[in-house]
């Protein structure tokens, strides 16, 4: 274990490429990376069952609460919130594009540049303010999202709004990767 030391900011900004350099060199097996992780097919299958079942709660609660349709017919939905928060989740939607689609065709792996455009290491250089306005945006949209369905479910709707993101989001294990 390597001991503590304080260093100045100049000092850290020269070595911090080297020594992440040299400790993914050195081979050290407490840390993997994602890509090198080996994952069985057992784990596989529980990764896939949890999904379905988050994705199968969320549908179940989306159909007893008829979320859809009282988010786009309900009068007691409160309209311009649930249109604004409608707006900042469509700002989050143009960056992601931006960052997985517009970079890396803009940016083609060359020997100029190495590193792949849809990568973070990539963003964190030339786009680095991108991600915590994309943070901000889904957290700001989440909770206008609320207030909007707030007067229809009253203390239900963050758990609702909630389960049903977290189905959408577990239903992306079953889009097969090209």
């Amino acid at each position: 274990m390597a001991a503590y030391r304080r260093v100045a900011v100049s000092e850290q900004n020269d070595n911090a490429g080297s020594s992440i350099r040299a400790h993914l060199s050195s081979g050290d097996e407490t840390t993997s990376s994602p890509s090198a992780t080996v994952r069985s097919q057992s784990e596989r299958i529980s990764d896939k069952l949890h999904a379905l079942a988050w994705v199968l709660v969320a549908y179940a609660v989306a159909s007893y609460t008829r979320l859809f349709h009282t988010i786009f017919t309900d009068d007691r939905i409160i309209r311009p919130t649930l249109h604004l928060s409608i707006v900042i989740f469509a700002v989050n939607v143009v960056l992601t594009l931006y960052l997985t689609v517009f970079l890396p065709f803009k940016f083609p792996v060359t020997p100029t540049h190495k590193t792949p455009a849809s990568s973070p290491e990539f963003w964190g250089v030339y786009c680095p303010r991108v991600i915590p306005i994309m943070t901000a945006c889904g957290v700001i949209g989440s909770f206008l999202l609320v207030r909007a369905c707030y007067p229809v479910w009253g203390f239900l709707t963050p758990f609702i709004l909630g389960v049903v993101a977290l189905g959408m989001f577990f239903s992306l294990h079953f889009i097969p990767w090209c």
